[in-house]
C-alpha cells in the first residue's frame, strides 16, 4: 500500500481490533488538526480500497465492517502479531509458574521473534509514536524476563553475546546491566563485570546527575568483595490471582410455591455427570421462570463449589452484548482487567479455559436469541440454566422444559402466602376463581395478592367480581414491577405484523380449542403461511398446542388471561366488525367442510356438541 492514508487508517483500525473506530478518530489520525472538507468521503474511499486489497489477498469480505459512526476490523486471536505475542508470553509465564523453564524459554523466543523492526515505523504522528514506545517497552520487559530464565538455567556464557550489544545500545536500562554483570561474573570474567558497572555509573552521572540504583550498587559490592552470586531466580508469573468463588445469584423468592416435579427434573439434569449441561426454561411472561431458576440455583450450592454466575440478558427489551457479559464473568472469576481481551471470540476462549477445571452453575436470564449466547457456554463440568420467552432448542445439547401456569392447588397456596391462609380458605371458591381469572400465572396472582393486601377489608368475592367485569383485566393485574401488561407487550414486539394480526383474530374465536384449519380460515392466508405463524406464536408461548389434537391436525389454546388481553387489543385495533368477520369466516369454513364430508348444508352445531375437534360455546 505504500506510505499513504490507507496505511494510517489500517493502523488505526488494528490498534483497536474488534472495536468500533469512529470516523472522527480516523480523520484525526490522518490529518490531525487540519482535515479537509471532504475528509469523511476520503476516509470512506480509503476503507473501500483497503477492502479491495484484502479481498485480493484472500481475506474474508467482511474483514472490515461498517458500523454506525465508524468502522471495525474483525480479527481472531492468531491473526495479529500483537495478539500472538501476548498469547505466547502468557503461555511462557504459565510454564515458569509450574517450573518448566525449558519450554518457557521456547515460548519467550517465539514471542520475541514476532518483533521485526520498529512497530509502525512507516507512519508518523503523536498516536503512532506513543504506540511504538509502548511496544518497545513491552518488548524489553519480556526480553528481560527471558534473560532471567536463561540465567536461572545456567546459560550465562551463552547470554553474554546477547547482552553486550543490548547494554551498549541501551546503557540506561539497569536490569540489562545487572544481567550482563551477573553473566560475566558467573563466567569468571569479574573485571569485565566491574567495567560494565563503571560505564553505567558514568553514563547516569553524565546524563542524569544520579548514582545507579540500590540494586545495581549492591551487586557491584558483591562482585568487588568476591561474594558468591547466585543467578536470579526466574520470576514465577501467575496468569492471574487465585480465582474467586462468585455468588451472583439474586436472593431467592421467600414465598416460592409449588413446581415440585419440575424442580426435581431440573435439579436431576443439572446434577448429572458427563460434561457441561444446558437446561432451559421457556414460557410466556409471568410464569415465574426467573424465580424458578434462582430457586434451583440456590439449592445446588454444594453441587457447584466453584461458584454461581448470573446475568440478566434483557432479551425482550435491550439485549446485552455477549462480550460484555463475558467481561463480567471473567472479572467475577478473578481475571485481571488487563488480561481480558477485547473481542468476543477471544473472551469466549478465555472463559472456556478458565472454567475448564471448575464446577460452576451459570444462570442466563431472559435469553432471546440463543445463537448469540453460545459464547457464554462454559467447558468442563459446569452447567447452565437459561430462561426465555421463546424456545431455546437451537442451543446444542439443550434440555428444555415448558413453564406454564400453576395447578389450582399451588395457585391457592401462593395466594394464601400473600394474603393469609384464613382469608383464602374462608372463600375458597372465590380464591379459585381469582386463580382462573389470573390464568394461573404466578405474576398475575402476585399482583392480585398485592391488590388484596392493600385492601384488607375487601372480600375475595367482591375482588373476583371486579376482575370478572374489567374490560382490561391486565391493568387490574399490573402493579409496580408486577406488570403483566409489560411482560406481554415485550413478547408481542417479537411478532411479525401478520403473526400479531392472527393472534388478535384467534382471540375473537369463542372456543376453548382452535383447530389449525380454523386458524387458516381466520387468517385468510395459505395453510403453509398460517402454520409458520402458528409456530411463531407457539414458540413465543403466546399460544399453546393443546394436548391430543384431532385427525385434522393440532389444535391450539390460549392462556385465559392472555386471551382476555388479546381480545381487548383486538377490540381497540381491529374495530367492532372484526369479531363478526371472524365468526362469518368460521361459519363459511364449517359449511365447506360439511359439504366436502357429505353432511347437510347449513348445519349448525348445538351448544356443547363437538364438531371437527371444536366445542361449541
Amino acid at each position: 500500500m505504500g506510505r499513504n492514508r490507507q496505511l494510517t487508517v489500517l493502523a488505526a483500525l488494528l490498534l483497536h481490533t474488534n472495536r468500533i473506530v469512529p470516523v472522527n478518530s480516523l480523520i484525526d489520525a490522518v490529518w490531525r488538526s487540519a482535515p479537509p472538507a471532504t475528509a469523511d468521503k476520503q476516509i470512506q474511499t480509503c476503507v473501500w480500497r483497503l477492502r479491495n486489497a484484502f479481498a485480493a489477498a484472500g481475506a474474508p469480505v467482511d474483514l472490515i465492517e461498517t458500523e454506525q459512526g465508524g468502522y471495525r476490523i474483525r480479527l481472531g486471536d492468531d491473526d495479529l502479531d500483537a495478539h500472538a505475542f501476548e498469547k505466547s508470553v502468557r503461555r511462557a509465564r504459565e510454564l515458569v509458574a509450574v517450573g518448566d523453564l525449558e519450554s518457557a524459554t521456547a515460548e519467550y523466543r517465539s514471542a520475541l521473534a514476532l518483533f521485526r523492526g520498529q512497530p509502525l515505523a512507516d507512519l508518523s504522528g503523536p498516536l503512532t509514536y506513543a504506540v511504538a514506545a509502548h511496544w518497545e517497552e513491552r518488548r524489553f520487559s519480556v526480553l528481560e524476563e527471558w534473560l532471567d530464565v536463561g540465567l536461572t538455567l545456567g546459560r550465562h556464557a551463552e547470554l553474554i553475546s546477547e547482552l553486550k550489544p543490548l547494554v551498549a545500545e541501551y546503557p540506561m536500562r539497569e536490569r540489562l546491566c545487572a544481567q550482563l554483570m551477573t553473566a560475566l561474573h558467573l563466567s569468571q570474567r569479574r573485571a569485565e563485570a566491574l567495567t560494565v558497572y563503571r560505564n553505567n555509573r558514568l553514563t547516569q552521572i553524565n546524563n542524569l546527575g544520579l548514582e545507579p540504583g540500590a540494586g545495581l550498587q549492591e551487586l557491584h559490592q558483591k562482585i568487588l568483595s568476591g561474594e558468591p552470586i547466585a543467578p536470579p531466580a526466574a520470576v514465577s508469573y501467575q496468569p492471574w490471582p487465585p480465582a474467586k468463588v462468585p455468588a451472583q445469584l439474586p436472593a431467592r423468592v421467600k414465598d416460592f410455591t409449588g413446581r415440585r416435579d419440575l424442580l426435581h427434573r431440573i435439579t436431576s439434569d443439572l446434577r448429572a455427570d458427563g460434561g457441561p449441561r444446558v437446561v432451559a426454561l421457556a414460557g410466556c411472561g409471568g410464569t415465574g421462570k426467573t424465580a424458578l431458576a434462582i430457586h434451583v440455583g440456590h439449592g445446588l450450592q454444594q453441587r457447584f463449589p466453584d461458584g454461581r454466575l448470573y446475568a440478566d440478558l434483557h432479551g425482550q427489551t435491550d439485549p446485552a452484548a455477549p462480550q460484555e457479559v463475558l467481561h463480567g464473568f471473567l472479572d467475577a472469576l478473578g481475571v485481571p482487567e488487563q488480561r481480558i481481551p477485547a473481542g468476543l471470540a477471544a473472551r469466549a476462549a478465555l472463559f472456556r479455559s478458565v472454567t475448564a477445571n471448575k464446577r460452576l452453575l451459570i444462570v442466563l436470564d431472559d435469553v432471546a436469541e440463543s445463537t448469540r449466547y453460545e459464547a457464554l457456554l462454559p467447558s468442563g463440568e459446569s452447567a447452565v440454566l437459561c430462561t426465555g420467552r421463546a424456545s431455546l432448542l437451537k442451543i446444542p445439547g439443550l434440555t428444555e422444559y415448558s413453564v406454564d401456569g400453576l395447578p389450582t392447588d399451588e395457585a391457592l397456596d401462593l395466594l394464601a402466602s400473600l394474603v393469609g391462609v384464613e382469608r383464602v380458605f374462608a372463600e375458597v371458591d372465590s380464591a379459585r376463581r381469582i386463580a382462573q381469572l389470573c390464568g394461573h400465572l404466578p405474576l398475575a396472582i402476585r399482583a392480585a395478592g398485592a391488590r388484596l393486601r392493600a385492601r384488607p377489608r375487601c372480600t375475595l368475592r367482591s375482588f373476583t367480581d371486579r376482575l370478572a367485569t374489567q374490560q382490561n383485566r391486565i391493568d387490574e393485574l399490573s402493579i409496580g414491577w408486577l406488570d403483566m401488561g409489560a411482560r406481554l407487550a415485550s413478547s408481542l414486539d417479537q411478532l411479525p405484523p401478520a403473526g400479531y394480526r392472527l393472534w388478535l383474530r384467534l382471540s375473537l374465536c369463542d372456543l376453548e380449542y382452535v383447530p389449525e384449519w380454523m386458524a387458516s380460515a381466520v387468517s385468510d392466508r395459505p395453510g403453509e403461511d398460517t402454520q409458520r405463524l402458528l409456530d411463531t406464536l407457539v414458540n413465543l408461548h403466546l399460544l399453546a398446542v393443546a394436548p391430543g389434537g384431532t385427525k385434522d391436525g393440532p389444535t391450539y389454546a390460549f392462556n385465559p388471561l392472555v386471551r382476555d388481553h388479546a381480545r381487548q387489543r383486538a377490540g381497540a385495533e381491529l374495530g367492532a366488525v372484526a369479531e363478526q368477520d371472524v365468526l362469518d369466516r368460521i361459519e363459511r369454513a364449517l359449511c365447506r367442510r360439511e359439504s366436502n364430508a357429505g353432511g347437510p348444508r347449513g348445519y349448525r352445531p348445538s351448544e356443547g356438541s363437538t364438531v371437527y375437534g371444536i366445542q361449541a360455546v
